[in-house]
């Protein structure tokens, strides 16, 4: 039987963890597959890790050159994160004719074209079903199990620490700091936690998924993202009242001619079942033809979970079976003011008459159309929320309302606006 060896690049939570899930499952593999799996090397810049190498009987380096040139090993495993050396380490571990498995999400949204196109030419392997919702098997499901199907469109929450944050702020009615604080205190968030809650992070798995459905890796300043630090309670309970929940979506719609790719806080209708998605889970919906919708959901977050996926990489490779290379395509990303969706748009407005009169007036001179609108207070002369819906209207139209909306003096800017998807 041959020995497939593995070098692991990066000790941190998830290497740390693949080196505990592989000490203990790596005879129940065995027992699976018939292959002969073996860890020969481990790799961290900080020479302090090295006591998790001892702690598995396995040599340990200091420098990632040490493994990558190493001619016994098959497939180097990237778990460091971020763009630099990540990119270069993996471009000489190809070029070295090594297999890649890497968890590095940043990494394939900014350089996957780049990395692709070598492992395409020397002929070489890259998992990455760990870059995109963890454990949830979703980029073997897309690549395997809907490779006759064409993806019409996704919704997918793909950020745990932001499906935490809002849960919260709903559940125990706090603001949006409070609920960041706790989510910080837990672990779910970082300090500095501005890739998660400015929908960074969500923007890069959905470049991912860009290529995996559509063969298109976008370029990220390309596609629109926005994050929920602006949204506040007041959003959450109106939401709620309308029967919407507030979720950060990474969405894409093939149309005509076009790729629609954006990442917003979004109102989902709340028999939907993206909206009833708890705490740091995570979710995709897909609307194909001809399977027709399907909708995974799991733990999108964390060391261990995120092992599973790492391993199982591992092992599709050694096995043979490295996702496939999907071919190129050629399609216009859809510009954000081009789309036409409904809107929410909560103003703060002052309580007295013709205010809401002035608003209608420059929501119709765009040709924007009023669905309801609802005042949840009444204090004279005071500013008082106003929460409005809109029919289906294109997104230029209403930011040019606001802009004119925002410069009256009976409107405390800046107003609120959020997409409302129908699903």
């Amino acid at each position: 039987m041959m020995v497939k060896k593995i070098g692991i690049i990066g000790l941190g939570n998830v290497g740390s963890a693949v080196l505990e899930s592989f000490s203990k499952y790596s005879s129940l593999i065995a027992q699976r597959t018939a292959l002969k799996i073996k860890i020969v090397k481990v790799c961290d810049l900080k020479k302090n890790k090295e006591r998790q190498a001892r702690k598995f009987s396995l040599p340990f380096t200091a420098n990632p050159q040490d493994l990558i040139g190493d001619p016994r090993i098959d497939i180097v495993v990237e778990l460091i994160g971020g763009i630099e050396p990540a990119r270069s380490l993996v471009i000489a571990a190809l070029k070295q004719g090594k297999n890649i498995v890497t968890a590095n999400k940043a990494l394939l949204a900014s350089k996957g074209k780049e990395i692709f196109s070598l492992a395409k030419a020397r002929k070489r392997h890259i998992g990455f079903e760990a870059c995109v919702c963890s454990a949830i098997p979703i980029i073997k499901s897309v690549s395997e199990g809907l490779l006759s199907c064409d993806v019409k469109k996704i919704y997918g929450i793909l950020n745990g620490t932001t499906n935490h944050i809002l849960y919260q702020m709903e559940k125990r009615k706090i603001d949006f700091s409070v609920a960041l604080s706790g989510a910080q205190r837990k672990g779910l968030a970082e300090k500095k936690a501005d890739l998660d809650i400015e929908g960074i992070d969500t923007l890069h798995k959905l470049c991912i998924l860009s290529y995996l459905c559509y063969g298109i890796w976008p370029s990220l300043n390309k596609v629109y993202a926005e994050g929920i630090s602006r949204i506040s309670l007041l959003d959450i309970l109106y939401a709620r009242d309308l029967n919407y929940k507030i979720k950060l979506l990474a969405i894409a719609k093939k149309e005509k001619g076009f790729l629609d790719l954006r990442v917003h806080p979004t109102l989902v209708p709340t028999e939907h079942p993206l909206s009833q998605v708890p705490a740091a889970y995570n979710a995709v919906s897909f609307d194909t033809q001809p399977a027709g919708k399907l909708l995974f959901y799991g733990e999108g977050a964390g060391g261990l979970p995120t092992s599973s996926a790492v391993i199982s990489d591992i092992v599709n490779i050694a096995a043979g079976r490295g996702p496939f290379l999907r071919r190129e395509g050629k399609i216009k990303l859809k510009n954000i003011k081009d789309i036409k969706s409904r809107f929410y748009i909560r103003f703060m407005a002052q309580d007295k008459p013709g205010v809401l009169a002035r608003i209608s007036k420059i929501l119709a001179s765009l040709n924007i159309s009023i669905s309801s609108v609802t005042q949840k207070e009444r204090k004279v002369g005071k500013f008082v929320p106003i929460i409005m819906l809109t029919h289906e209207a294109i997104e230029d139209s209403i930011r040019k309302a606001l802009a004119q909306i925002d410069k009256l003096k009976c409107i405390k800017h800046p107003s609120q606006i959020m997409r409302i998807e129908d699903i």
